[in-house]
């Protein structure tokens, strides 16, 4: 269709998407720990009191926590997707938005489960939404590699690498599913998670090789 080959052209500099995606995620970070609050007491100078009140708040906490190390796994692998597009076209830019859009929804999820941790549909609920984020995530990776790497890279793309992606939606909905049977369950399985992708996957190239492929992404960022 005409108007779906209009997203196809432009050639944008990358340095702009990047400066909004950095700010975007500072927001995001900076809404996650607003969650957290000093306990209300009665008695200002009850250490027991203070203490009760800290671990009513230990769940928000732990989701705090959780969906910081989530966040900031997408902020590094956007990064190291994106140094490899040689420029950024119309698709590229509005794909960038709306996951940011979804990036940006994160923090509602996070403050469900840290106010009704033991509530199998509010648990259930954010492992949909971190399902959705990485698909999004992994489609947008996969336009990039397929349509806009840069020359140089092309041949270093691992095959395998859009079908080991779906590592990431397909646990957040197995942690979703265990949510209804067990919610302590499915925040081990949220966590266990981030740490498939908590570093960018290596490009396949030959060991020689290794060093003059790394020192090209890094310039490219």
């Amino acid at each position: 269709m005409i108007f779906l080959r209009r997203f196809t052209r432009g050639e944008l500099r990358l340095n702009r998407i990047e400066a909004l995606t950095d700010g975007v995620f500072a927001i995001i970070v900076t809404l996650l720990v607003l969650e957290l609050r000093v306990p209300a007491l009665g008695d200002v100078r009850s250490p027991r009191e203070l203490a009760d009140g800290l671990i009513a708040g230990l769940p928000t906490f732990v989701s705090w926590m959780l969906s910081f190390i989530i966040l900031c796994k997408f902020w590094l692998n956007h990064h190291h997707v994106l140094a490899m597009a040689r420029h950024a076209n119309y698709a590229l830019v509005w794909m960038n938005s709306i996951f940011l859009m979804l990036q940006s929804f994160v923090p509602f999820p996070t403050a469900m489960i840290g106010q009704y941790p033991q509530n199998p549909l509010a648990v259930s609920f954010f492992g949909v939404v971190m399902a959705v984020n990485t698909i999004f995530f992994v489609y947008l990776q996969a336009y990039i590699v397929r349509h806009l790497v840069r020359p140089e890279l092309a041949h270093l793309q691992d095959p395998r690498l859009i079908r080991n992606s779906a590592i990431g939606p397909l646990s957040y909905l197995l942690g979703a599913a265990l949510a209804w049977v067990n919610v302590v369950l499915a925040f081990a399985v949220y966590f266990i998670t981030p740490l498939f992708f908590i570093v960018p996957p290596p490009l396949k190239e030959a060991p020689a090789a290794a060093e003059s492929t790394a020192d090209m992404i890094d310039r490219a960022a």
